[in-house]
């Protein structure tokens, strides 16, 4: 069997919510409906330079030679299904990765492809997520349609990683307020992506590589000590998901989250919230914005 190593750009396109159109419609006006969805995903995938690995089902397989290549493959099948009536309400996800893999005659494997269908999976219908090693590749004009969307554990790997959504609603504006660049460059957008804790006189600045954020009062695991008898060793953590920040709790006594200073604050307890705009929490108990150990936020 002949076979190669190539660094090639992997694309894994499906109709979303296929199944339910077959129920809704029947099978004969769901399959066409399927296929020509395939078709001309298949289609813009060659005039984009691609070469189609395969269809399976409602999903078709590519690769290409540049990131460049497969990202306008990608816009363009959004932009198309998006005029397309009978697609509008399923959609089409995508999922992108790039580097080494191993083509044979008719298939293509490795990492890079496990890759690609993982956040291919994760993608909702009308989004392109793209890995990390996509977002290297990258030349500024398309890394500036970049939004940092969500750290997973891809399968195989242990550490999590950063994914990324590909904005294809051109909006006309040359400055975008989601600008990404690699990890290596992040740091020249601190105030767009940063969390900033206060607690005692303390300020901490987070950026998404660095979640999940350990807060509680065991000082061999949480990165932010907490000394007070009414937080839990681990009392929770924040990570960085699906672009938001989210609070985790799982502590014995909960969190109170005020995102208002005239509202009641919203109890956690074995409970998840994302974090917006700016307030402050309470481990344990209830708190004021000067209670000792209140732990301010702003996003």
């Amino acid at each position: 069997m002949n076979q190669r190593s190539q660094t090639q750009a992997i694309m894994f396109a499906d109709v979303s919510g296929s199944s339910v159109l077959y129920k809704r419609v029947g099978n004969e006006e769901a399959k066409a409906t399927i296929d020509d969805a395939v078709q001309f995903m298949t289609a813009l995938t060659i005039v984009h330079d691609g070469t189609l690995v395969k269809t399976i089902g409602d999903e078709i397989m590519a690769r290409f030679n540049l990131v460049s290549q497969a990202c306008e493959a990608a816009i363009a099948i959004q932009q198309r299904s998006i005029k397309e009536p009978r697609l509008k309400e399923l959609g089409i996800r995508i999922g992108m990765a790039y580097g080494e893999v191993l083509i044979t005659s008719n298939d293509v494997f490795g990492d890079r492809v496990n890759d690609a269908a993982c956040v291919a999976h994760i993608a909702r219908a009308n989004q392109i997520v793209i890995t990390q090693s996509v977002v290297d590749a990258m030349d500024n004009s398309l890394r500036r349609d970049c939004q940092m969307f969500d750290r997973i554990n891809i399968k195989g790997e242990t550490e999590k990683t950063l994914i990324y959504r590909l904005e294809w609603e051109h909006s006309g504006k040359d400055n975008r307020a989601t600008m990404v660049m690699p990890i290596h460059d992040i740091t020249r957008f601190v105030d767009k992506f940063q969390l900033e804790l206060v607690v005692n006189d303390r300020t901490i600045a987070l950026l998404p590589e660095q979640t999940p954020f350990q807060i509680g009062r065991d000082p061999h695991k949480a990165q932010l000590l907490i000394e007070n008898e009414l937080a839990s060793r681990e009392h929770c953590h924040i990570e960085f998901r699906r672009g938001k920040y989210v609070l985790a709790d799982h502590s014995t006594n909960g969190t109170y989250v005020y995102l208002d200073e005239q509202a009641p604050p919203i109890y956690l307890r074995r409970e998840e919230l994302p974090l917006q705009g700016r307030g402050f929490i309470g481990l344990g108990q209830t708190v004021t914005p000067t209670t000792p150990w209140a732990l301010h936020f702003k996003v």
